[in-house]
């Protein structure tokens, strides 16, 4: 009872940005605020996602003042650096202003040197604001599910009293030990960077064993039987199927741009030489400039197959259920990616139920 007393009167949760992570992730933490019925307040550029958020339970902020003069904890959750730099330039004059202090929890991937300059920044202001970098891994359907990896570094005590929330939205949490933000930048770069030099080599390899005459099918069975990571099956199956191509992607070549480049740029910044990221890089940068960045970035593959004298793989004629799937994994009269959604639908339901 004291604990739900002390989330009552102290901790007013306020979320910025509501895209494909921001949603997924507010919406899992007002599923728990409700079940203790509390609820947050969230602000968004375009109101359809606050509208969907608002049937939620939360309460929509008729403007950044409004959510800032109610809340002392704000979660961000923004496309990239430029909107990170604007938004925290309006939250902070705000802040500069209220007479409580607000745990600002900044969760996009940005490069490091911008979340010293906020650090910097809030750590300026009189209402002693703590400001914490807390990216996290994993896509919008992980995110879904409530199975993010969270990366937290800043002022320990702050960060022990969010991991309340951040379990609602996590399978896991990374603490970096560190008060310097630029850390948890670092590591969210290098775990991306895994995870861009898997989408190369996914695309490498596909496209080296349809030149070379391998059946396709025999090289999914393969990936799923060797390296059964989740992104490995879903890009590799993507790749052969040809939906690469899908608008609603998961992860955008545009955004995948970003990131790779912030990877460079820390390469070159630490002296550290990253040859699949330039490759990936310049593979991700041509199907850009054809105007598909808002492609899965997976669609790179389009980039090797073209050098290759393949045709796009979007061309192909594939039915996807003609596809290995292993047995136990297929659904019935269902396609393999209704399944997936099956499966993040069970885990909410169990996510519910704790």
């Amino acid at each position: 009872m004291n604990h739900l007393l002390h989330l009552k009167h102290q901790d007013r949760i306020g979320w910025i940005g509501l895209g494909k992570m921001g949603y997924n992730m507010a919406h899992n933490l007002q599923r728990y605020l409700g079940s203790l019925h509390l609820t947050m307040t969230v602000w968004n550029r375009s109101p359809e996602k606050s509208a969907k958020m608002h049937s939620h339970g939360a309460h929509v902020a008729k403007n950044l003042e409004d959510l800032v003069a109610q809340s002392n904890i704000i979660f961000t959750s923004l496309a990239n650096d430029s909107a990170v730099e604007e938004i925290y330039s309006t939250l902070l004059e705000l802040a500069s202003q209220v007479d409580h202090p607000i745990i600002f929890v900044e969760t996009s991937t940005i490069y490091p040197t911008l979340a010293t300059k906020i650090s910097q920044q809030v750590a300026s202001l009189p209402q002693k604001h703590i400001y914490l970098q807390c990216p996290v891994f994993g896509r919008p359907p992980v995110a879904k599910a409530a199975k993010l990896v969270w990366v937290t570094s800043g002022d320990e005590k702050a960060i022990k009293k969010m991991c309340l929330y951040f379990t609602t939205m996590s399978k896991s949490i990374i603490h970096l030990k560190t008060l310097d933000v630029t850390k948890a930048c670092n590591f969210k770069l290098i775990g991306n960077f895994f995870a861009a030099g898997s989408v190369e080599l996914l695309a490498e390899g596909l496209t080296l064993a349809e030149k070379s005459n391998v059946d396709q099918e025999s090289v999914l069975k393969f990936v799923e039987t060797f390296f059964p990571a989740p992104s490995w099956l879903e890009y590799s199956r993507k790749m052969v199927d040809g939906q690469v191509s899908q608008k609603e992607a998961n992860f955008s070549v545009n955004l995948g741009l970003k990131d790779v480049g912030h990877m460079r740029q820390l390469a070159q910044d630490s002296g550290a030489s990253l040859p699949t990221a330039d490759l990936a890089y310049r593979h991700l940068k041509a199907v850009q400039d054809q105007g598909r960045g808002d492609e899965d970035w997976s669609s790179l593959i389009n980039t090797l197959r073209s050098a290759s004298s393949l045709p796009s793989v979007v061309e192909q004629s594939v039915d996807v259920k003609e596809r290995y799937i292993p047995e136990d994994h297929k659904p019935v009269g269902d396609s393999h990616q209704q399944l997936l959604l099956h499966q993040n639908d069970a885990v909410l339901a169990a996510h519910r139920e704790q």
